[in-house]
């Protein structure tokens, strides 16, 4: 009976030091489909289909649509087709990090957002190739 006390409380101080290391165990969280606002006019939808995975980057600037992949590097990250040093990290269900490795900016889930797939995101997820499609925008553009 001792042994098996000392078993469950090694379990549990296993448990709680895996769940506080940094990166470990959220490292395998996949990215989470929905809407994140990153402040202003910065928004990222993340959709999937069948495995495939595409990004929706929005801001003041304009619209870019491109495929996802794992990086082969460093697989906790994603990274996003044609933008070759930004990636994506699900740091929680609700906060996406968005960014250069060194300097990624939050991004939060946002429910009131319509999570509707337009036509090029329509056409990330059924393209069997590698896609990128940006168009540029401003105040006056839509």
């Amino acid at each position: 009976m001792k042994y098996l006390h000392c078993g469950i409380k090694l379990g549990f101080i296993i448990l709680f030091l895996t769940g506080i290391t940094p990166g470990k165990s959220l490292a395998a969280l996949p990215l989470q489909v929905g809407v994140y606002h990153g402040g202003g006019s910065r928004y990222i939808q993340i959709a999937e289909k069948q495995n495939r995975i595409c990004f929706k980057g929005r801001s003041s600037n304009g619209v870019t649509v491109a495929s996802v992949a794992v990086n082969t590097s460093s697989q906790e990250f994603y990274k996003i087709n044609e933008f070759d040093d930004t990636l994506l990290f699900q740091q929680d269900r609700e906060t996406l990090l968005f960014g250069r490795k060194n300097q990624l900016s939050k991004y939060r889930a946002d429910y009131g957002f319509s999570r509707d797939l337009d036509d090029d995101l329509e056409e990330c997820l059924s393209s069997q190739k590698p896609f990128f499609r940006q168009k540029s925008g401003g105040r006056g553009s839509r």
